[in-house]
């Protein structure tokens, strides 16, 4: 389910770290299953609209203790269910997970440049821009510029 959610979202637009061609590659990578959840380095939040993957956030954190403190953050979301508050429920679940679980004191994410609406998204949750990342990925043999963007978290 998570292939074809991947296969899908990753043809409708070039936001995503990979195209459609290295999607296998990159769930064999992680070893990702449908509700893939290895607590000390990865965890995923997945939306459904009738059995069917329409988001996916995904939060990992290095297995370094030096750098356990702080995670990185993926977030797809079909286009067909854009502006439906998906992608804001599945952030609120990040966020939920990293300060309870696994007390984080910050998230990273990479955003590529002309994303207005997901940079939107993130400023939305308190995330800021912290930096132009002049080549973020190469889509079609063309490079691509981005955004890192962060966001400070407080474990109460």
């Amino acid at each position: 389910m998570i292939y074809r959610h991947l296969m899908k979202v990753s043809g409708q637009t070039n936001n995503l770290s990979y195209s459609q061609k290295d999607v296998h590659k990159y769930l064999n990578e992680i070893k990702i299953s449908d509700r893939m959840r290895d607590d000390s380095i990865a965890v995923s939040f997945v939306a459904y609209e009738n059995e069917e993957i329409v988001g996916l956030a995904q939060l990992r954190r290095s297995a370094l203790p030096r750098y356990t403190n702080r995670g990185e953050l993926a977030v797809s979301v079909d286009q067909d269910f854009q502006s439906q508050g998906i992608g804001s429920q599945l952030i609120e679940e990040v966020l939920d997970w990293a300060t309870q679980e696994w007390q984080l004191h910050g998230i990273y994410l990479d955003v590529l440049s002309g994303n207005l609406r997901a940079i939107d998204l993130y400023k939305k949750y308190g995330f800021k821009i912290v930096g132009d990342l002049p080549l973020l990925m190469t889509i079609s043999g063309r490079d691509v510029a981005g955004k890192r963007m962060f966001k400070e978290l407080k474990n109460d």
